[in-house]
Parts: structure tokens; sequence; C-alpha cells
């Protein structure tokens, strides 16, 4: 039996082996980690049809405006941007470095 295109995609299997497939549900919100880039939100496929919304706010609660239909934001990482919270490409020319991966099972990090 095959999924559907939309459904949950299982996570990567621990390297430890032997563990089951971790599956997300639909409505999923998904944070991805750039290579010496921004934090990327993105809301799933079916976010409409699901009712899932992308909100940013700041400190105060105050929502910062973002087009109608956007389905991800880009968050800034390297603090040079002049359009914060969002990025706006300066990590390319400030030389911000970030590679972090997903730690493995036994290598001592746990991740945080």
């Amino acid at each position: 039996m095959t999924a559907p295109e939309n459904s949950p995609q299982p996570s990567p299997p621990a390297a430890s082996g032997g563990q089951d497939f971790r599956t997300f549900p639909p409505g999923t919100v998904t944070i991805r980690c750039r290579l010496d880039g921004p934090l990327v939100v993105e809301l799933p496929p079916d976010a409409e049809t699901l009712g899932v919304t992308l909100r940013v706010t700041d400190h105060l609660g105050g929502e910062y405006p973002i087009p109608a239909g956007k389905r991800a934001v880009a968050l800034c990482r390297c603090g040079e941007t002049k359009t914060r919270p969002f990025c706006d490409g300066a990590h390319k020319a400030c030389g911000f470095q970030a590679a972090e991966t997903v730690s493995r099972a036994g290598d001592g990090d746990d991740g945080r």
C-alpha cells in the first residue's frame, strides 16, 4: 500500500537502529535549519484545508504582517538583517556560519 502524496513522512531512523519510524500527523509545521542561513518555518501542503495558519509575533504580542497564502517564512539567525525578525539574506555577506545537524545516538551530544 502506498501513502497519499501529502501524507506524513517518516523521520529517519535513529543511528542505534531497530527503532520504529516516527510519522507526523497532518498539519505538522516544519522548522528547518538552513546551512549558514535562517530558520525556515513552513506550513504543510494541506495547511489551508486543515485551518493551520502561520503567525509571527513580537515579545509584546504584536503581529508581523505575513502575506495571505504564504506557507513559509525565513527567520534571521545572523542578527544582521534589516527586516527583523525576517531574513533578508544578510548572512551571506556577514560570514554567518551555522551547520547544526541532528545528533545521533551514542555521539555524546543530546542536541541541546
